[in-house]
């Protein structure tokens, strides 16, 4: 049976057969780390100097022309946004755990998952060679607000920086209690909504059968879903939200339900979107306030719409979003 070198063995063969020495960057101590305490070794020192073997002799051929760094395909990075300032929703890491999936599902985006907004700055966009350690916005391709409510605390730069992702083309999607943050008009403008209140949702009806219209079938997040439909949730009612600004993919069924008790709560229009999608700049953004439980997705239906919102967001199908009147 013949035994074939291992990989690293491989490598170190072709950094001596071409010529040149080999430096691995080696992982160390910090300076002001204490010292060890058991057994005889120290670790190394601080500042070691890389290691390094006598290359071979001159003219040797290379085994391998395999070029430096190469770990696999590229795929598109998303960062997933799940930390909540406001109201705390139970669906949130479902919600999260839902887009890691999604991604590894369809082998088209890896997703980073925090729930602080360290990495909501200008940094990044830096070569990676030892695996994806973002810095910054741009190191990603789009943002998923998981259900993220109230303020933040970003700064005025972080908060410059996340509208200019966007502007750019970076993508975003807003999941439910996303649309609940009420302290930054720069985002309200740039997502098209703000909440407002859930009038049909109360103690006595945490979730209610909603019934739906399919605005717009023509979209990847839409097209499976039939004309008329119902979906138990916790809908959003919003303000600053204008048709002339956003594409309404789905809406309330204004037909087939009682607003006798919820005038204050609702616009005169009766006019509640559930889904919607709009450009900011170069970059797409899709919004619904689908999502208030965790059982939300575990539905086949909305798994696949979010899924395909990811990947309309990342321009991998559909269309710019062009505001349509309503049908």
């Amino acid at each position: 049976m013949h035994r074939f070198p291992s990989a690293g063995l491989r490598l170190a063969a072709f950094a001596l057969a071409a010529g040149c020495a080999v430096a691995p960057a080696l992982a160390q101590l910090p300076e002001n780390s204490p010292p060890a305490f058991k057994g005889t070794w120290p670790g190394l020192p601080p500042a070691p100097n890389s290691l390094s073997v006598t290359p071979p002799p001159f003219g040797a051929a290379p085994a391998s022309p395999t070029p430096k760094g190469i770990r696999g395909p590229t795929v598109k990075h998303v960062l997933v946004l799940g930390g909540t300032a406001g109201w705390h929703h139970d669906s949130v890491p479902s919600a999260m755990a839902g887009v890691f999936n999604w991604g590894r599902q369809t082998h088209l985006w890896e997703a980073e998952m925090r729930t602080d907004f360290a990495l909501v700055n200008p940094k990044g966009g830096q070569p990676m060679n030892a695996g994806f350690r973002p810095e910054g916005l741009r190191d990603f391709d789009t943002v998923v607000v998981a259900s993220a409510t109230g303020d933040w605390g970003l700064d005025a730069t972080q908060k410059a920086a996340l509208l200019q992702f966007v502007r750019d083309g970076g993508g975003l999607v807003v999941m439910h209690g996303g649309v609940d943050v009420h302290t930054w008009k720069e985002y309200t403008d740039m997502i098209g909504g703000e909440f407002v209140a859930h009038p049909f949702n109360n103690g006595d009806w945490p979730i209610f059968p909603f019934p739906m219209v399919n605005e717009d079938a023509s979209t990847p997040m839409t097209s499976f879903l039939p004309r008329h439909f119902v979906k138990q949730d916790e809908i959003y009612v919003v303000r600053n939200f204008t048709r002339d600004e956003s594409t309404v993919l789905l809406s309330l069924d204004k037909d087939k339900l009682d607003f006798s008790h919820v005038t204050s709560a609702t616009p005169p229009s009766r006019d509640v979107p559930v889904a919607w999608i709009k450009q900011y700049g170069k970059g797409r953004v899709f919004v619904s306030t689908i999502g208030h439980q965790k059982e939300a997705f575990d539905d086949p239906d909305v798994a696949r719409m979010y899924t395909e919102a990811i990947k309309w967001a990342l321009r991998l199908s559909g269309e710019d979003a062009v505001p349509k009147k309503r049908q």
